[in-house]
């Protein structure tokens, strides 16, 4: 009886011991070995998973900042770069390899995409779309691909696509976003003047730029040891612009005035010629500018001077 409960026992146990190692293998299988139906014959048919874990390179570099940064129209842009290594083949999908550098950023008027690779590419395929319609690129050139930017845009808005590069081997994969940069505003406040002509026949410029609009200016300045009739001063840009001049007491002066009103970035330019037989290197006195904008104040400009 004792050795007919140890047989049993032992039985058990190896019974026991064969369905634990059953179970293991049958979800090791189950990972390994996915399961679908044959629709059409109402089967069941497993298939063996191959996995291939090939860890993508991807380094992506941006400059600047579209929030505090600027471009001119002639440069130089905020670039991004990025670049990936694929490979493939082999049991390990490393029997070949290849390096796709991109290279993107905006101007003026476009967005600029330049692409190199170690195998030469021939297409660029952005959001599904074959975009490349030149030749294909050799290997270690690079290609340029320009898209015009819409009407209006502004800094950072954001440029975004997905992007494939065919060539040889699978395809490169990047995803493109780019806050784009706005351009630098060159309208800085200024108010310059120069002699032109000197001697008896005398002629001055003067050139104002506000970087705000003003819905009214007062230019004003004088003509040093003036002799003969008026003056011909010639206003060129603001609107609604009118000049006087006035000769102050029994003096020799003459002061002009010019009034009007200019937009943001714009320039008013005045161009005085008048005759004169009195001698001397300073040719006028000083010159102001006065706006209703507190902000817009440049400084005056001392009397002009012949060499």
């Amino acid at each position: 009886m004792k050795k007919f409960a140890k047989k049993s026992y032992v039985f058990l146990k190896f019974s026991f011991l064969l369905v634990f190692f059953s179970m293991v293998y049958s979800c090791q299988t189950e990972e390994l070995t996915p399961a679908h139906y044959d629709t059409t014959n109402n089967k069941k048919v497993t298939s063996t998973l191959k996995t291939s874990v090939v860890a993508p390179v991807s380094t992506k570099i941006s400059s600047g900042n579209c929030n505090i940064n600027c471009i001119k129209t002639d440069g130089p842009y905020y670039e991004t770069t990025d670049r990936q290594i694929v490979t493939w083949g082999g049991s390990n999908d490393d029997k070949f390899s290849k390096t796709i550098d991109i290279v993107y950023y905006n101007t003026a008027t476009d967005f600029i995409l330049k692409v190199k690779s170690t195998e030469g590419w021939s297409d660029l395929v952005i959001d599904g779309v074959s975009s490349w319609t030149s030749v294909p690129v050799a290997a270690n050139v690079w290609g340029t691909l320009t898209i015009p930017l819409s009407l209006g845009w502004k800094a950072c808005d954001l440029k975004s696509f997905a992007l494939k590069v065919s060539g040889k081997g699978p395809q490169a994969s990047f995803n493109v976003n780019y806050s784009l940069f706005g351009l630098c505003n060159d309208c800085v406040t200024s108010f310059t003047g120069k002699a032109i002509s000197c001697g008896e026949s005398r002629e001055a410029e003067y050139k104002f730029k506000s970087d705000s609009d003003l819905s009214s200016f007062k230019i004003q300045g004088g003509l040093t040891n003036f002799t003969g009739a008026n003056a011909i001063v010639t206003v060129t840009g603001g609107t609604n612009t009118t000049t006087t001049q006035v000769t102050p007491g029994n003096s020799s002066n003459r002061v002009i005035t010019v009034k009007g009103a200019l937009s943001k970035c714009s320039e008013v330019i005045i161009r005085v010629t008048w005759n004169s037989t009195n001698t001397g290197s300073t040719i006028t006195g000083d010159w102001s500018v006065v706006t209703d904008n507190l902000n817009v104040a440049p400084n005056p400009i001392s009397g002009l001077t012949c060499n």
